[in-house]
């Protein structure tokens, strides 16, 4: 998987919903069952963005979006600043299991 950053809160999601709505070559309709190509991510703050998180080779990103997709260490380390509540309940959950 790779991650694409965006600075607002809100822009990874809205991406998602504007990538599916391309896919489809239409708007979405009230009995589609999805509405969204990729999952994301966003800050527990009001400052860190978010990620969108692309499961597949990203064809249908534009260029300048290809060019800007992170390894997982980079997102991996924006959790730990910017989730750093949800990243200590899933340490937890690992720790109670093993």
């Amino acid at each position: 998987m790779r991650y694409l950053k965006f600075n607002n809160i809100s822009d990874a999601e809205e991406r998602s919903r504007e990538l599916w709505q391309e896919k489809l070559g239409r708007p979405k309709n009230e009995e589609d069952e999805s509405e969204f190509m990729y999952g994301w991510e966003v800050s527990e703050s009001n400052e860190g963005g978010s990620y969108l998180l692309v499961e597949d080779d990203g064809m249908i990103l534009t260029d300048a979006e290809k060019l800007s997709l992170e390894r997982e260490i980079l997102f991996q380390e924006w959790r730990e600043q910017y989730q750093p509540e949800s990243v200590r309940i899933e340490r937890e959950e690992l720790e109670s299991m093993g």
